[in-house]
């Protein structure tokens, strides 16, 4: 008989104990591969979705890392809002050197979501259909297309509000007329996630809801009910849950007249002055614009230029970097914790088999005197070990993938990270390979101990 079958047998034998030691090397290796596995596929998420984010402009007062998450991830919300003459000298050019042209500036305004599970509403320009690059190609369709809303829409609707908003502070009787929402504006674009979660197709109609569900201030936006016109390929990025708006949509709904124009305070005046202060159509406010600089440093030029303006320049590809060296020292603190729980299981193997030795003392005194060496009575034991540390830490991996099939949805819509459960590393094999070790470690000791099983004082029967 082969020695690792004897070793199987053994376990058979004792089968409660050796399920009760199984389930925490399970417990400490699903936990220690869950751990991996999330700061794997975040730090593949956070670093896979900036590729079409050359540089970020956003408020002057907002944190980078804020200013990034929010417009590039969609986590939390917008930090404030900066006037729309930047986008405009932006677009225009006018900027102290060559080196900071742009080739496209394409304006954001945030704040909305949609339904329950509080998808973001982006409100935006055609332009991010058709010169944002995602993989260094034009956002792809699924099904249908873009809607049409171009930067020239916006700045006549920007300059009609301002019209409108003069002459109501200027108590005008008869001011003029305020621009009303169009309804061929009245499209949306959604992600592939929005539409498989809410199951929407080409043709549905979402509503906008002010905030998101269940916080203070919440209520929904029939009046801009759009009609879904595209619908995006997935990128499995947070392109997947975000739903586009043109950006006039999000200027004229109810609820957004109070933001839409950003006024500076004189000095010796209050904001309740400011209400009656005059305003122009670049005052009109934005919460991010997406930049592609057109040199290689442009990002880094922007951002010493726009340290005397009203706004910021924040680039991904340094600040993303950073964010995820604090998640990995986090997950190296939990990591710590996991081989803990390792430590304490295979203390759990050492003590399961020594304590069966005494009762195993004229089994093995049998084996021995059919001839069995003291090396091979020490390889069975160990064996046992090893098989039990084996069979666990290969279970715990499936547990583990098991678990971020089940939870997939949740920690998406908690974290914006999918978890591609179906996602195998080659250190999982090492993962196993290193916890047998361990436990074949954990097993020598009783080994060493069922070896020295003197043959002669243990083979006669005890009565």
């Amino acid at each position: 008989m082969k020695l690792w079958s004897i070793s199987l047998r053994n376990l058979r034998i004792r089968m409660v104990a050796t399920v009760l030691t199984m389930l925490s090397i399970v417990v400490a290796t699903a936990l220690y591969a869950g751990i991996l596995v999330m700061a794997e596929q975040t730090e593949q998420r956070y670093k896979g979705s900036i590729g079409g984010y050359q540089a970020v402009v956003g408020p002057k007062d907002a944190s980078q890392l804020e200013l990034v998450l929010n417009t590039i991830f969609n986590v939390g919300e917008a930090p404030a809002l900066f006037p729309l003459q930047i986008c405009t000298d932006l677009r225009s050019g006018k900027l102290a050197t060559r080196r900071s042209q742009v080739r496209y500036a394409i304006p954001q305004a945030r704040g909305d979501s949609v339904s329950r599970f509080n998808f973001p509403v982006v409100a935006t320009i055609d332009e991010m259909f058709s010169k944002y690059e995602w993989n260094k190609a034009p956002l792809q369709f699924a099904q249908g297309g873009p809607f049409q809303y171009s930067y020239d829409d916006l700045l006549k609707l920007a300059d009609g509000l301002a019209l409108y908003e003069n002459a109501k502070r200027a108590g005008e009787l008869e001011p003029p007329p305020r621009p009303l929402l169009q309804k061929e504006w009245k499209k949306a674009v959604i992600g592939s996630r929005v539409a498989r979660t809410l199951q929407l197709g080409i043709g549905d109609v979402i509503v906008p809801v002010h905030g998101k569900q269940g916080e203070f201030g919440y209520h929904e936006h029939p009046e801009a009910a759009c009609e879904v016109t595209g619908i995006l390929a997935p990128t499995n990025s947070p392109l997947d849950t975000t739903i586009f708006l043109p950006i006039g949509v999000h200027l004229l709904i109810g609820g957004h007249e109070g933001g839409a124009f950003l006024v500076q305070i004189p000095p010796g005046k209050t904001p309740d002055d400011a209400k009656t202060l005059p305003v122009s159509a670049s005052h009109i406010g934005l919460t991010a614009v997406l930049v592609d600089p057109k040199d290689y440093f442009g990002a880094r030029i922007l951002r010493q230029e726009f340290s005397s303006r009203d706004a910021q320049v924040a680039w991904p590809q340094d600040v993303v970097p950073k964010f995820l060296q604090q998640i990995g020292n986090a997950a190296d603190a939990l990591t710590v914790i996991a081989w803990l729980v390792l430590l304490v299981a295979s203390i759990s193997i050492t003590v399961a088999i020594y304590n069966t030795m005494n009762e195993r003392r004229r089994e093995i005194a049998i084996m021995r005197s059919l001839g069995a060496r003291r090396l091979q009575i020490l390889t069975i034991i160990t064996g046992e070990a090893a098989l039990l540390s084996f069979f666990g830490a290969l279970l715990g991996v499936v547990v583990c993938h098991l678990a971020a099939l089940m939870l997939q949805s949740t920690i998406e819509d908690q974290t914006g990270v999918y978890l591609d459960w179906l996602q195998f590393g080659l250190w999982e094999l090492w993962l196993v390979l290193g916890v047998t070790a361990v436990g074949a470690l954990a097993g020598l000791m009783p080994a060493v101990k069922g070896s020295m099983t003197q043959v002669a004082d243990n083979l006669a029967q005890n009565y």
